[in-house]
């Protein structure tokens, strides 16, 4: 679980330096935001709310549809193969990763698309929602072995 932990850590930490960066960068002049209503700025809200639409579900189900292939009873799990906790890391990491991204180009996109007014959050209600969706990633022993156990049980 350390190891996803570091991607589940890492995409806040990406985050915050970004939202920081993203902050610094427009308080100091140094880029001009856009506005919101031009068709650069469009362009770039629709990127966002589309890969967020995109990539939290698929991600969320992706993930699912990959345990259900590896489901194995309650007393197996105490002794699982390797093959399967490496492909159940892969598949938790891509979870994190896809589910979490919309956070970061949210973020990235509401200091981009009119610098937080007030006006215009609907990018940072995207990255709101894919910090719940990150929030649901976050790797431990005992998701996986919910995860990795039949429904039937």
């Amino acid at each position: 679980m350390k190891k996803l932990n570091i991607y589940y850590y890492g995409m806040l930490v990406l985050a915050c330096a970004l939202a920081t960066m993203a902050y610094l960068l427009i308080m100091k002049d140094v880029i001009r935001p856009i506005d919101p209503m031009s068709q650069w700025g469009q362009i770039i809200q629709y990127v966002v709310i589309m890969d967020a639409i995109i990539t939290i579900p698929f991600g969320l189900y992706w993930h699912k549809r990959n345990c259900k292939k590896w489901q194995v009873s309650p007393e197996q799990l105490q002794n699982l193969d390797d093959a399967i906790k490496q492909a159940y890391y892969r598949s938790a990491r891509n979870r994190i990763l896809l589910v979490s991204n919309a956070m970061i180009l949210g973020i990235a996109a509401s200091y981009l698309v009119g610098a937080c007014d007030p006006a215009h959050q609907s990018m940072l209600w995207i990255a709101g929602i894919s910090a719940i969706g990150w929030y649901f990633t976050k790797p431990t022993e005992k998701k996986m072995f919910m995860e990795l156990q039949p429904e039937s049980y």
